[in-house]
């Protein structure tokens, strides 16, 4: 079997012949090309498969976007970079909402410093974004990546960044602070707003059922401390099962991104229709041991991850991080319904033999049964 077919027999209950290893590491990859570290054969599409091909990990991030959006209405976007800061703005007829970025040196990566959202008023101009957004088809530049990749790796597609308003709203466009502040001081616009926001994505799932993409991940960057049993079920539950409904009609693999604490949402996610829990982060990072992962999850949903990125970085001892990858070869054996990841990235101070090594553990162990 080859990378695609190891990783398509898992997800479609089947008995690959050996464990599927898969990794992002695009920010390891960017940390090297910024910092004039990339070695030119590593360049451009081709040499990010290469890259991927050197340290012997499939390749799944990052495909095209599978739409096009252009704004409408008088609604403008625009960046504005003056050193290591970046300004990021909508200006719209009813207002102008703006976010700032500080580029971290040590890290290669942009820290938000001011999110989008932190009023009510911001909120709506938010809203009037999407509602005044327009989309259109990008298949041909996944198509040509999805060539491109081949045999060894599979590009999972991705839906809007974040598919749920309320993740939206955590991650990316008012952070967990704000967002907590509207809900308590205005629940029913908050509420509205979060209905509108939803119905406003609908051209975008018709893009993505319609699309040649095998496997739709939804990009929540879901984690059990933040979002809460509460919020999964009352803002998220029924959103997802209707978006998943959708795609599953369009004969769809649909995964969703869980890449913090796991026990309060986990083991909402088969209930919400999710095929795959992917960048699942166990012990010590996150909080839930290893061998409580299927336990935790239940038995129907495909578990992806389980390698913290952080144990790839020098800070922790190689005893440490092959103890933990002796463990995960354990727990999750052929037809465990499982795909070996990183959890979430591959870090820029990784060490690259870490990568490497994986994949000669799966060569020895990950065809064994037990």
């Amino acid at each position: 079997m080859n990378e695609r077919e190891r990783l398509l027999s898992v997800l479609k209950g089947k008995r690959p012949d050996k464990v599927p290893w898969y990794a992002d590491l695009a920010y390891l990859y960017d940390s090297l090309r910024l910092k004039g570290q990339l070695e030119d054969r590593f360049q451009g599409d081709a040499g990010y498969l290469e890259f991927h091909r050197e340290l012997g990990a499939g390749i799944y991030l990052y495909a095209p976007d599978l739409w096009k959006q252009s704004h409408t209405q008088g609604t403008t976007y625009r960046e504005d970079t003056r050193g290591d800061v970046r300004t990021c703005t909508f200006d719209t007829p009813i207002g102008t909402i703006t976010s700032e970025h500080q580029y971290i040196p040590i890290s290669t990566t942009w820290a938000c410093t001011k999110h989008y959202v932190e009023s009510i008023d911001d909120l709506m101009v938010m809203l009037h974004v999407f509602e005044h957004s327009e989309y259109s088809e990008n298949y041909d530049a996944f198509k040509r990546i999805d060539e491109l990749w081949g045999e060894y790796g599979l590009p999972v597609a991705l839906a809007p960044i974040s598919v749920s308003p309320l993740q939206k709203l955590f991650a990316r466009w008012a952070g967990v602070e704000n967002t907590m502040e509207l809900y308590m001081e205005h629940e029913e616009r908050f509420d509205e707003a979060i209905e509108r926001i939803q119905v406003s994505e609908d051209r975008v799932f018709d893009i993505l059922a319609a699309s040649p993409a095998e496997v739709i991940e939804f990009p929540e960057n879901l984690s059990s401390e933040i979002t809460g049993r509460f919020f999964f079920e009352h803002y998220n539950l029924e959103y997802y099962r209707k978006r998943i409904r959708q795609l599953h009609d369009a004969g769809k693999i649909v995964s969703i991104h869980i890449d913090g604490t796991l026990k309060a949402c986990l083991p909402l996610l088969r209930e919400a229709g999710f095929d795959i829990a992917e960048a699942v982060t166990p012990a010590p990072v996150g909080d839930v041991p290893i061998e409580a992962l299927r336990d935790v999850a239940g038995d129907d949903i495909v578990l992806w991850g389980g390698l913290p990125g952080a144990l790839f970085s020098p800070v922790y001892s190689e005893d440490l991080f092959d103890a933990h990858l002796e463990k995960i070869m354990e727990t999750f054996p052929l037809g465990s319904r499982f795909v070996l990841g990183v959890a979430d990235q591959v870090p820029p101070d990784a060490l690259m033999h870490r990568v490497t090594k994986v994949r000669d553990v799966v060569e020895r162990n990950g065809i064994s049964s037990r």
